[in-house]
């Protein structure tokens, strides 16, 4: 038999007539209704903030996930063993192995000034001047207290024409440094430019008394013997004692070619060309003189022709290397040829009364007497105003030549045919 226990039920409490669930309905629902709608109708200036808002949020997440999922980063490289490459190609002369290598490092080494100012150097060598004024001022940016740096800026102004603004770079470098040989002898050769030939033989002989070994300096004073004093055998010495202080730098070593040549020393100019080319086959100066060397020294114009159109290829917007190339063509009966090299030339803006001289040749040389006109009127026109009397008969026989006969083509050759 079971038996059942009664059940006990908890005394319960009255049901309230107002649920407080259905009056907090009662009073939040218009309150959102109206909140919603001031929402909508105030969007225009609350949209933006909220906007942004959601924004920065998305933003921060996606950051967040970038950072998770982001590499390792890879160390920072060192440039040494970059820059003891190119220094290797500094010292053996490979001077357009070497600006390649200091230009690729050189954001690697900021402020590392040796890397900056051979750069700049080696540019002004491989004859790219408006390059090197790039490369100078950031040699100066690397380290704008460095003198080395304000010196090879003034040289860079030097060579690209301004004289003035070189003087004051380096004459600013050796405020940073007064016994610095190497700004001393730049600014030698600013001045030497600038036609002050007494003052820059003051300045190069200061710096060779700080530094008897500057090759910078002794190539000057070969500068100012050779072009003030006239004394071409003194000037050999200094460029000689110059190569052998640094016979990896090129630009001693043509100085010292054009002094050989000049002194009749033909083969002495093109052994130390030779040189300079094999180790730099672009260095365009020196493909011109070797150009000079084989045309005007050796008679030889095949030879002269390649290495004046390399040249050209080496620096097409180079002046002389078009103008020569177009006498050399002249000389080897190529006429259409040459009137497009010397026309090249004066594209670029040469200002020299001889290139115009020889242009006139080359269209006389086809039969078209009206451009020969425009050409030899022209330079014509330059030598008068240079006043430079030696040329007048030059382009005045041509002139009259081209007028009476239409088109022969004259033999004769100017009186400066030397101003290469």
């Amino acid at each position: 038999m079971q038996l059942r226990t009664p059940k006990r039920y908890t005394k319960g409490h009255k049901r309230s007539i107002i649920s407080l669930r259905r009056l907090w309905l009662w009073i939040l629902t218009p309150l959102l209704v109206y909140g919603g709608l001031q929402v909508y109708q105030n969007r225009d200036t609350l949209g933006p903030p909220v906007q942004d808002f959601v924004a920065d949020i998305v933003a921060d997440a996606q950051s967040g996930i970038a950072t998770a999922i982001a590499p390792t980063p890879l160390p920072t490289q060192d440039p040494a063993e970059r820059i003891a490459i190119a220094n290797d190609a500094w010292q053996r002369g490979a001077m357009q192995e070497a600006v390649a290598d200091y230009a690729s490092i050189t954001n690697l080494a900021p402020n590392d000034v040796l890397v900056h100012y051979r750069w700049t150097l080696g540019l002004i060598m491989n004859g790219q001047l408006d390059a090197a004024l790039d490369a100078a001022e950031r040699t100066v940016t690397a380290d704008p207290f460095s003198s080395d740096a304000w010196a090879i800026r003034a040289m860079a102004l030097d060579w690209n024409g301004h004289a003035g603004e070189a003087i004051a770079s380096a004459q600013h470098a050796l405020e940073l440094d007064p016994q610095n040989p190497r700004a001393l002898a730049f600014l030698a050769e600013a001045y030497l430019d600038a036609g002050q030939p007494d003052r820059a033989l003051q300045t190069v002989e200061q710096a060779l008394e700080i530094d008897p070994d500057s090759f910078e300096a002794y190539r000057v004073r070969g500068l100012i013997r050779q072009t003030a004093q006239f004394d071409f055998e003194g000037a050999r010495e200094d460029y000689l004692t110059a190569y052998e202080l640094a016979p990896h730098i090129s630009y001693p070593a043509i100085d010292l070619a054009r002094i050989e040549f000049s002194l009749q020393n033909i083969d002495d100019a093109i052994a130390t060309l030779t040189n300079v080319i094999e180790l730099n086959p672009e260095n365009a100066e020196a493909l011109f003189w070797m150009s000079v060397f084989q045309y005007s020294g050796k008679g030889d114009p095949n030879q002269a022709s390649d290495f004046a159109s390399r040249c050209v290829a080496a620096n097409p917007d180079s002046i002389a290397c078009n103008y020569y190339l177009g006498r050399i063509q002249i000389g080897l009966e190529q006429y259409a040829l040459a009137a497009d090299s010397l026309d090249k030339a004066i594209e670029l803006g040469t200002t020299n009364p001889i290139h115009f001289w020889w242009a006139g040749q080359a269209q006389l040389s086809l039969g078209n007497c009206p451009a020969a006109v425009n050409y030899l009127n022209t330079g014509y026109r330059i030598a008068r105003e240079n006043e430079q009397a030696n040329l007048y008969s030059d382009f005045e026989d041509l002139l009259r030549e081209c007028q009476a006969f239409g088109g022969v083509r004259p033999t004769a050759t100017p009186a400066a045919e030397a101003d290469v």
